[in-house]
């Protein structure tokens, strides 16, 4: 028998050793979780140096630099709404379950890294990462803000959202701290900058240097670039083909007047290069390339682009700054099946869309497609070609455009290689209404509404959101929602979300548009439809579903669609089957054109603070606000002469207008002059009867075409409201040539 008292002695020696081994691995386990998976916190406004923790956060980037490679699972923290002005340099390898992030922490401002100014300044510099995720950051001041470079292939998931990029300029095609010899070989000044200095190339052709980055809620101005995916223009291109960025999705950027500070060299607010597999979505890049550049100015530079697709944004107003090109989109050289399509594209100097063929021996644009487009008073016209070097090819369809010079400009080249179909010229591009370009805070501004149907009845969508800019339920529900671009269903089976647009008069339009998922992290999909007047017109053979995933999604084009003033045209969303709303953010922002010309002048009042040519001629002051321009007399004999030179044909002989009479007075009338006879007289007028002191609209149709005077062409109009002291509210006057 085992004496009892050894027993007891040698258990408690094992008990020891187990325990004090569990107490080491514990700790060493401990250790090894903080030494992999770290958060790091910097508070730039802080006295002294910390050790890095929230309480005690590091007060500058210089022990952050000093680890230099993070790992799996780190976080870099930096206080919300401080400044640091140095620069982050960092490297490392996330997992597809680890992302090393940059964020901000304490509050909802970004976090700011503000530079110097120099055109040396770096914000962050990032080399060779993998599954990244950098959050709710302003960068600004710098040469470049986030600069991304890379020596190896095979890189995975970089994430950028919601970050807000100033005055990022300094650096032009390669200049200073720019170069690619003792420099960053940095082509132009970005916000974020993905470029390869010493890029190793024994990587086979065949891997992608990085795959899968996603751009989202990205705003930049005053920059040169906001974003440039650019390797050194191009010149680490030929590693890899196409294939140096693959699957980058940009969603929600708003880019706008990038105007490298004011100085010179603004080529570009944004620059794509050798890149496959990219998809823009809800994006508005407004007053690109606001400077001067010797070799021309894009909102857009594009090459070695492949199999990509630019969908649902808004391209507008590239100013004229005496450069060469001045377009939306600079096809520049070699892409393939690159779709630009359903857009919103307009005001631009040049062109829209050009078209080049001046690289001989490099490539050409093959397989291009711009469909579906709104193309409005952009310089040159909707598109050029410019370039003889080899023949571009593609297909132009089904656009609506109002040009006042071309729609397709031949700058020494021709469209030999295109295809052209179901273009559509809108004579007035008044007639022309677009979901995204007048998305408004006033329901039933510019025609347009926000509704949603409960599954017993329509309703408008009642609280607006201006820090989001979304129409929603209520302050407190913020599903049903409609935003500039998107839409989401509420839950529940037969639950509809719709924007509408109601026919301010009887006409034919025509419709284009997409419809497709914006988020595709899950869920069951969605349904889509159009309806006029409650009845379905698209899909003619059913509801469309959208699958979860799909980012492409569906046109809904549609021509020859008849409508009557007041007729209400609905683009529906429900969810699923199920009637779950998870994940159904839908990108959808049609547009509706009269095609039919049969108004020949329109005055909505849209803008305010705009009469839009009617001048308070004799005892009458106004304004506009809200859509309604309001009159206001101080005599009994107001009137307002409107726009001269109207060059309107007799033949459109209907004048309505909608109003609200605030007077007793209602004796109304309009006057005219027409090119042969410009003297305002009674003998070319026609008065018409309002109701006195007015609750509400109501719109009056006066054929003017029984006046004898009314022949030949219409020079101008005059409108006296009433003949007392009062106010009247007009919310539009047309005319047309159908009652």
């Amino acid at each position: 028998m085992m004496d009892l008292s050894i027993r007891m002695t040698f258990g408690s020696k094992w008990l020891k050793a187990m325990l004090f081994a569990l107490v080491v691995g514990c700790c060493f386990f401990v250790w090894n979780a903080k030494a992999s998976a770290a958060d790091y916190y910097v508070d730039c406004s802080a006295g002294s140096n910390g050790s890095g923790t929230q309480v005690s956060p590091y007060n500058s980037f210089n022990s952050i630099n000093s680890i230099g490679t993070m790992s799996a699972g780190d976080r870099i923290l930096l206080k919300s709404g401080v400044t640091c002005n140095q620069q982050m340099t960092v490297t490392g390898q996330g997992t597809s379950t680890n992302y090393i992030t940059i964020d901000s922490y304490g509050g909802t401002a970004k976090a700011k890294i503000i530079r110097n100014g120099n055109q040396a300044d770096r914000g962050i510099k990032l080399t060779n990462p993998s599954y990244w995720k950098i959050n709710n950051l302003e960068v600004g001041s710098a040469g470049t803000g986030i600069l991304v470079t890379f020596s190896t292939a095979g890189h995975n998931d970089l994430s950028f959202t919601n970050l807000y990029f100033h005055d990022i300029y300094g650096i032009h095609q390669g200049s200073g701290s720019g170069n690619d010899s003792t420099g960053d070989a940095i082509w132009n000044s970005a916000g974020i900058e993905f470029t390869s200095k010493t890029f190793n190339a024994s990587n086979p052709a065949s891997t992608y240097i990085v795959d899968n980055v996603t751009f989202d809620t990205i705003e930049g101005t005053r920059n040169l670039d906001t974003i440039s995916i650019d390797w050194y223009n191009s010149g680490y291109m030929n590693a890899t083909g196409h294939k140096a960025a693959e699957h980058v999705l940009m969603n929600n950027l708003n880019m706008h007047g990038d105007n490298a500070g004011g100085g010179t060299g603004c080529d570009d607010g944004m620059r794509l290069t050798s890149v496959r597999y990219l998809t823009m979505i809800n994006s508005k890049l407004d007053g690109e390339g606001g400077c001067h550049s010797d070799t021309g100015t894009a909102a857009i530079y594009i090459a070695f682009v492949s199999d990509s697709y630019i969908l649902n944004s808004m391209f507008t107003n590239v100013p004229n700054t005496s450069s060469p090109d001045m377009v939306a989109f600079d096809y520049e050289c070699c892409t393939d099946n690159l779709q630009i399509n359903n857009n919103y594209i307009a005001g631009n100097a040049g062109a829209g869309i050009s078209y080049l063929a001046i690289h001989p021996g490099l490539g050409l644009e093959t397989n291009s497609v711009a469909g579906g487009n709104v193309f409005i008073n952009n310089g040159s016209g909707s598109f050029r070609r410019a370039g003889n070097s080899d023949t571009p090819s593609g297909t132009i369809r089904d656009n609506l455009y109002s040009e006042p010079n071309n729609f397709l400009y031949q700058d020494g080249a021709n469209y030999s290689g295109f295809t052209l179909t179901n273009n559509l010229q809108i004579t007035n591009s008044s007639n022309i209404y677009h979901a995204a370009k007048q998305f408004s805070s006033t329901q039933g501004s510019s025609n347009w509404t926000y509704k949603a149907y409960n599954g017993s009845s329509w309703s408008n969508l009642g609280y607006y959101d201006t820090a989001g800019n979304i129409w929603q339920a209520s302050s407190v529900s913020n599903v049903p929602q409609v935003s500039q671009f998107e839409m989401h269903p509420d839950t529940g089976v037969g639950k509809i979300v719709a924007r509408a647009w109601t026919a301010p008069t009887s006409g034919t339009v025509s419709i284009r548009g997409r419809v497709l998922k914006s988020v595709i992290a899950g869920g069951d999909g969605v349904v889509a439809r159009i309806t006029k007047n409650g009845t379905r017109i698209w899909p003619a053979g059913g509801d469309q579903a959208v699958a979860y995933n799909d980012r492409f999604g569906y046109e809904s084009n549609l021509d020859g669609v008849t409508v009557a003033a007041g007729d209400e045209i609905r683009f529906e969303i429900t969810s699923g089957a199920a009637g779950s709303n998870q994940y159904d953010n839908v990108s959808w922002s049609p547009a509706v054109a009269y095609t039919a010309s049969s108004i020949a002048a329109q005055w909505d009042f849209a803008t305010a603070g705009s009469t839009e040519g009617w001048n308070n001629t004799n005892q009458i002051s106004s304004s506009v606000s809200g859509g309604i321009w309001t009159i206001t007399s101080s005599g009994g004999d107001p009137y307002s002469v409107g726009p001269t030179n109207l060059g309107i044909a007799s033949s459109y002989r209907y004048l309505k207008i909608r109003l609200k009479n605030n007077t007793s007075d209602t004796g109304a009338k309009f006057f005219f002059i027409t090119n042969a006879d410009s003297t305002w007289n009674e003998a070319k007028s026609k008065t018409f009867t309002t109701a006195a002191n007015m609750g509400s609209y109501t719109e009056y149709t006066i054929d003017m075409g029984t006046v004898a005077g009314w022949s030949g062409t219409i020079k101008s109009l005059r409108f006296d409201p009433f003949s007392t002291t009062g106010t009247m509210n007009v919310d539009y006057i047309w005319l047309t040539n159908t009652p």
